[in-house]
């Protein structure tokens, strides 16, 4: 099956279901993905499959539960050998785990890097209370596209005058990327990885 991604979301208010489902969507089209589109399954899923995904999530998931408190959401992703997809789905969970407070488990065993194959978000921080960003790697990450690499430069990128902190971000969230010689920052890894692909497309279009 390759690399997989599994995805739990705990302790969601049934209040914000709606609201978590839609902003999950909303995030999820912002961007083309080579591997699967990221889903989530709910006791209120109505296709079979997800269905019994998420019986079956819950089933395996009763121990986590007597401390998580009862599991709202579960899924997994199948990458394809596109490590931005993997970045884009932390991102994503990070969005949604401090927007709605929820605690999500994000479960990546074959990820090669080791501090990556386990994280679990509260309210959008790690277990610890820092930010994500703390446990990335301080390398950059290729996008490989037909005629063009994109690279993408985490905050803590070391050797790269825009991996590197500025004033108003003080939590280091902002990312750097250069495509096509062209270099620029977001405030974070979607907004960033978006404004490299328009340029990307922008400059294809004119060739």
């Amino acid at each position: 099956m390759g690399r997989v991604i599994h995805v739990r979301v705990w302790g969601l208010e049934p209040e914000d279901r709606e609201a978590f489902h839609g902003r999950f969507r909303r995030l999820a089209d912002l961007r083309e993905w080579r591997g699967d589109v990221p889903w989530l399954a709910d006791a209120r899923s109505r296709d079979l499959f997800s269905m019994e995904f998420f019986r079956h999530a819950e089933i395996s998931s009763e121990a986590a539960a007597v401390t998580l408190g009862p599991l709202s959401a579960a899924g997994f992703v199948r990458l394809r050998g596109d490590e931005t997809d993997a970045l884009a789905l932390l991102f994503v969970l990070r969005d949604l785990s401090e927007r709605f407070g929820t605690t999500i488990t994000i479960r990546d065993p074959d990820n090669p890097i080791a501090k990556l194959r386990s994280v679990d978000l509260c309210g959008g921080r790690l277990q610890d209370g820092a930010a994500l960003e703390a446990i990335l790697v301080a390398r950059p990450i290729y996008k490989r596209l037909p005629g063009a690499v994109i690279e993408m430069y985490p905050p803590r990128a070391l050797g790269f005058a825009f991996g590197t902190v500025e004033g108003g971000d003080p939590e280091r969230r902002a990312w750097s990327f250069l495509v096509h010689g062209m270099r620029a920052s977001a405030e974070s890894f979607l907004e960033a990885e978006a404004e490299a692909m328009r340029i990307y497309r922008g400059l294809r279009f004119l060739r």
